[in-house]
């Protein structure tokens, strides 16, 4: 009887190790022709969860909110503009930034580049560096363009972050999408 359930065993294992291979080489698809999408469906809460309406540049691509993403986009292979709704003052907010790059300078609000975006003046922060965000996430000669005001009664920040050339080359994109800022 043990030698009976021995070889059921050894037998079920060398079915098993047959089947792995053949199942992962029919599950290889050569098929990469692009696809047309035809069909419409309803827009839900997912397509427009923000309080916001932006104007987003057209090489840019929206992703998914987050917690702390009211608006998300990404734009070249790994750069990042996302809007926030947040709290605290634009200094802090600013000098908190800066750390991420390293830079532990204190930021004179005043000084700061102004642009006028939903009826109030915002300013604008930059930085370039070593990028060390949240989560562990490093980014080498990175560049950051970022953007607060404070309306309503809120801090709405406007945060840009990639490779220096791409974040620079953005710039012109960057301005256009923060002023198109509308609250809905």
């Amino acid at each position: 009887m043990h030698n009976a359930i021995a070889t059921t065993v050894m037998n079920l294992r060398k079915l098993a190790l047959g089947l792995v291979p053949m199942i992962a080489l029919t599950s290889c698809d050569e098929n990469t022709n692009p696809v047309e999408v035809s069909e419409t469906r309803k827009l839900t809460s997912y397509d427009d969860e923000s309080n916001l309406a932006v104007a987003m540049p057209k090489n840019w691509r929206r992703v998914p909110s987050t917690r702390f993403r009211d608006y998300n986009c990404k734009f070249n292979e790994i750069g990042e503009v996302y809007i926030s709704i947040g709290s605290g003052d634009i200094k802090s907010n600013a000098e908190r930034w800066l750390k991420q790059f390293g830079d532990t300078r204190e930021v004179v609000v005043s000084e700061l580049e102004k642009l006028d975006v939903m009826g109030s003046k915002a300013v604008i922060l930059e930085a370039e560096g070593t990028f060390a965000g949240m989560r562990g996430v490093t980014i080498e000669d990175a560049g950051l363009l970022g953007l607060l005001v404070e309306t309503r009664g809120n801090l709405i920040t406007v945060k840009m972050i990639g490779k220096k050339e791409e974040v620079q080359a953005q710039r012109e994109n960057f301005i256009a999408f923060s002023k198109s800022i509308q609250w809905k």
